[in-house]
């Protein structure tokens, strides 16, 4: 779906970097990769957040493992809502078994 990949892009704009470095999994990949980490990995966790914010979600099934993951959805809501106007709803997180 082309919407998803333009989304993150435009998301992409509007997350900065610091925000990204300081997810466990850039950490934890980077130092398996000798301080190598990809822009792949850097850039994940937007396109998920595109992924949850293209469908306008208001709920989220996740694992504790992509709970900070859904934070970065959620702060990349807020900015956008605050910079254009109320968009997105700000997804919150169904935690449990899955």
């Amino acid at each position: 779906v082309p919407e998803h990949v333009e989304l993150a892009w435009i998301l992409g704009c509007l997350t900065n970097v610091p925000r990204l470095l300081r997810l466990p999994q850039w950490k934890m990949k980077r130092a398996s990769q000798n301080n190598e980490g990809t822009v792949g990995l850097l850039t994940y966790p937007v396109l998920q957040a595109a992924d949850i914010l293209l469908y306008k979600s208001t709920h989220v099934p996740v694992g504790e493992d992509q709970v900070l993951h859904l934070e970065l959805a959620q702060d990349i809501a807020q900015h956008f809502n605050k910079k254009y106007g109320e968009f997105f709803p700000v997804p919150k997180a169904i935690l449990g078994e899955l």
